[in-house]
């Protein structure tokens, strides 16, 4: 296939239009890919690489393309399918291609590329004025949000909502790259994140207000509760024109823009959404082991979404919390309600996305079917609401709703086939009964032979002549043949056609008409069969915000007996909301950890905080005693109070937070250059500036990334800051049994519960009051497997160290303990300077006299 044939010279055109794409060229019954495009594809799809004239190429079977473009976009890559539109005239030349669809990560509305159970956004992201503005959209189920925050800020609340909403595609303002190095870095470490920068120019405020208000067919956009030009409008259009190159379709199902506000919902930071492991774990980001796994017992695909969004947006407001619980409670005491739900529930498909798709004019035959069963299914859950119609329940149906879902489940009813083609080429679509013409054009094509013989046997008897046949051949078609002995009995209206010896051979003006309807029967059928399938599309379409609000509806009934299922499940209770500071808990317990382990194992434990006597408990105890557990369960308790949830405790009051702050472990990032304790830092940092009053701050070991004494100094001013300057909530781990000497009138000691029996220690996971007695540390060694002889020699620097505290240095170890305790001493001091050098201001100069210092004071 030489460089310079003219089908390579269309495909270079097409690909020069398209460059940021992999390039699917259909070839006959193939999609081939070429050049740089071959080698990129045939590496991700392990697909045979071969040459023709030099030009590298590979291909796939076009029939066999979704399970491939799967997996392109699994890989971040775009995909621009070129089809061939007009076959040449004559057979000569080549046929007319054009890219009809690029698909993209986060644009693709087709459910064989996406994950049922969580959305797929399509996130962008640029500096207007003072202001970060991020806008982003779910396109396959028209959900559309935006957002604008202190741009100062601009790599934190990037890096929270990148983890909160894991977009499946960025588009970015290329200076917000280029001048704030730390979102680039973030950016680079998203390696599965397809990245489109643009420049400045492509993000216009004035361009994106106008294309709000053309989408929404507004004048202005104060009734989303902003101005024109507020900066949250500003990544909007972006998002717009990139759906309106790449889809190429209009976007009816995309009916609102909802502005986010941090002050509506209780806020967690990208570090606490992955602490909590609230809808990932810590191992591989996975749903298991997660709180979203335990609590989400949903039988929709839209409503796991939702509850998915509930846990990541716990609320604010007192009413707001209230309402949604009292709507879980009633489900939860009526069982028989709650087990009806869930069933009419398990029988609804995903209208959501089946709405997006019949919005973009993707929809086939069976997707429509797939709405009519689930508005059947719909229609009687709305039903049996009904008979449990209550103020405490979930509601009902409204009548403009259910009205409009009446219209379009008869519009189906009586028009989609039962078993229909997903293909518009192949027919079988449309039912019976609902076209006359095509009913009459499907008899001709399934009955031609019927339809024949009923008209020869009326031309017998009108004639008299009762050995007419009709025969058929490929030069004349169909005739009529009478015999010579009945020439005298032919009618008027027969029409000769062929003369042999023993016969005549004659048409008519109705076999004519049946001949040429029997021979374009089967076109004609299928094309009016695509014509009426796709007005019933239209008539949907015109009608999708009544099939959204549907799904919104359904989604909401599902969340709230996902709730309830669960605290029946697990035998949660419900907590008083209080606008006060008091959060007080009767043994609550871990969500998840209760939920893998066999029933009645956990060991429930009291949290009590307030602003008057206690906001502030300091725990100390060993490790493996369950402090982490311990808080992560509170914060978790009490995001799930916020989010309307049931709770794992026998009681519960929680006093409404605002954010909550979860520190606790650290992994290094190499990558970035970060070691534990700078990553431990930048947390603590974020925390003591952002956090407030009515916050919740739960830390774990802060300052053990360094040297033993600037990690007391930090953690115990960090605690300081906290007590006096904050005021927050907090739950502070230490390994730092020097704090517990820390005096204040809103601090308590709390430790976790241990018992030494012969010798052998017993963590009993419950919290108590007051400081730990010791810290365990050689048993736990001990436990992990550690050789005997490290544990022995461990034992015996222990009593040397205790030894010489109390003695104040009276004693001298032996010459190895002393080496060994001096030695760690050392190190510690060395450490600390080492952590405590400017690199960024260190002359080389500066550098060599250190490095001497050092020589001269550790050289004995």
């Amino acid at each position: 296939m030489p460089a310079d044939t003219p089908m390579m010279r269309q495909y270079k055109r097409i690909k020069q239009s398209h460059t940021d794409s992999i390039l699917f060229f259909r070839l006959g019954d193939f999609y081939e890919m070429f050049l740089s495009d071959a080698k990129e594809a045939s590496s991700i799809l392990n697909l045979t690489l071969t040459k023709r004239h030099n030009i590298p190429m590979c291909g796939i079977p076009y029939h066999a393309a979704h399970s491939y473009i799967a997996r392109l976009l699994k890989a971040g890559k775009k995909i621009a399918i070129c089809e061939q539109t007009k076959m040449p005239e004559g057979g000569k030349g080549i046929a007319e291609r054009e890219v009809v669809e690029i698909i993209t990560p986060g644009t693709v509305v087709d459910e064989d590329f996406l994950d049922k159970d969580r959305n797929n956004y399509l996130f962008a992201a640029g500096i207007c004025r003072d202001s970060l503005s991020i806008a982003y959209t779910d396109l396959s189920t028209g959900e559309f949000f935006a957002s604008a925050f202190d741009a100062s800020k601009a790599a934190d609340i990037l890096k929270r909502e990148l983890r909160r909403l894991s977009p499946g595609e960025l588009l970015i303002q290329q200076s917000l790259l280029e001048e704030n190095d730390e979102v680039a870095r973030i950016l680079d470490e998203r390696t599965e994140l397809l990245v489109n920068r643009y420049p400045d120019w492509a993000f216009d405020i004035e361009n994106s207000s106008m294309l709000l208000k053309k989408q929404f067919n507004l004048m202005t956009l104060k009734g989303f509760g902003i101005n024109d030009y507020d900066p949250a409008v500003f990544s909007c259009g972006i998002i717009l024109e990139y759906i309106a190159d790449t889809s190429k379709s209009l976007l009816p199902h995309i009916r609102r823009l909802r502005i986010i506000r941090d002050e509506d919902f209780l806020l967690l930071d990208e570090s606490s959404l992955k602490n909590l492991e609230i809808t990932g774990n810590l191992q591989d980001g996975g749903k298991r082991y997660s709180l979203l796994e335990v609590i989400d017992q949903t039988r929709t695909a839209m409503g796991s979404r939702r509850l998915k969004n509930w846990l990541l947006h716990p609320l604010l407001k007192k009413s707001e919390i209230i309402t949604r619980q009292t709507r879980v409670e009633f489900l939860y005491h009526n069982q028989i309600l709650l087990s009806g739900i869930n069933e009419k529930l398990s029988s609804i498909l995903d209208i959501e996305r089946l709405s997006s798709r019949i919005g973009m004019d993707k929809a086939h035959a069976k997707n429509l079917l797939a709405v009519r069963n689930s508005l059947r299914s719909a229609f009687e859950l709305n039903e049996l609401l009904v008979e449990w119609e209550s103020n405490d329940g979930p509601g009902t149906l409204s009548n403009e709703v259910a009205t409009g879902a009446a219209e379009i489940l008869k519009l189906l009813d009586d028009s989609i086939d039962e078993d229909p083609s997903t293909l518009l080429t192949e027919g079988r679509m449309i039912k019976s009964g609902y076209s006359m013409e095509l009913d009459e054009l499907k008899n001709l094509k399934q009955h031609s032979k019927e339809i024949l013989t009923a008209y020869l046997e009326q031309e017998k008897e009108e004639s008299g002549i009762t050995s007419l046949k009709i025969r058929y051949n490929r030069i004349i078609g169909y005739f009529i043949e009478v015999t010579k002995t009945n020439l005298d009995l032919v009618p008027e209206h027969f029409i000769r056609r062929q003369s042999l010896v023993a016969a005549e051979r004659f048409t008519t003006d109705r076999l004519i008409e049946l001949e040429t309807n029997l021979n374009s029967a089967s076109d004609k059928a299928v094309e009016l069969e695509k014509q009426l399938f796709l007005e019933v599309r239209d008539q949907i379409k015109i009608r999708i915000e009544i099939l959204l609000s549907l799904a919104a509806y359904i989604s909401e009934i599902d969340c709230l007996a996902s709730l309830a299922s669960a605290a029946t499940k697990y035998g949660w209770v419900k907590p008083t909301i209080s606008d006060g500071s008091e959060c007080r808990i009767i043994n609550g317990r871990h969500p998840v950890v209760e939920a893998n382990i066999p029933s009645g194992e956990f060991i429930p434990n009291n949290l009590s905080l307030n602003d008057a006597e206690t906001s502030f408990a300091l725990i100390t105890g060993p490790n493996m005693a369950g402090k982490s557990t311990y808080l992560r369960q509170n914060a978790l308790i009490i995001l799930m109070a916020q989010a309307g949830s049931f709770i794992p405790a026998d009681s519960a009051v929680i006093g409404i937070v605002d954010r909550i702050f979860c520190r606790v472990g650290a992994s290094d990032n190499l990558a970035r250059g970060e070691s534990t304790f700078m990553v431990e830092m930048n947390e603590t940092a974020n925390i003591l500036n952002s956090a407030s009053s009515r916050s919740l701050v739960i830390m774990d070991e802060v300052g053990r990334g360094t040297g033993t004494n600037d990690g007391l100094s930090i953690a115990w001013a960090v605690s300081e800051y906290l007590l006096n300057q904050i005021k927050a909530k907090t739950l502070f781990a230490t390994h730092y049994h020097e704090l517990t000497t820390l005096e204040h009138k809103r601090l308590k000691n709390l430790s976790l519960d241990v018992r030494e029996n012969h010798g052998e220690i017993v963590f009993l996971k419950r919290i108590k009051d007051g400081p730990a007695d010791a810290s365990y540390g050689i048993h736990v060694a001990s436990l992990a497997g550690l050789p005997e002889e490290v544990i022995a020699r461990a034992e015996e620097i222990q009593s040397s160290l205790e030894e010489r505290e109390q003695k104040a240095g009276s004693r001298t170890p032996d010459s190895g303990e002393s080496k060994t305790v001096e030695l760690f001493a050392a190190e510690e001091m060395l450490k600390s300077e080492v952590m405590g050098i400017d690199l960024n201001n260190c002359t080389p100069l500066q550098a060599l006299n250190t490095i001497a210092a050092w020589k001269e004071k550790y050289k004995n």
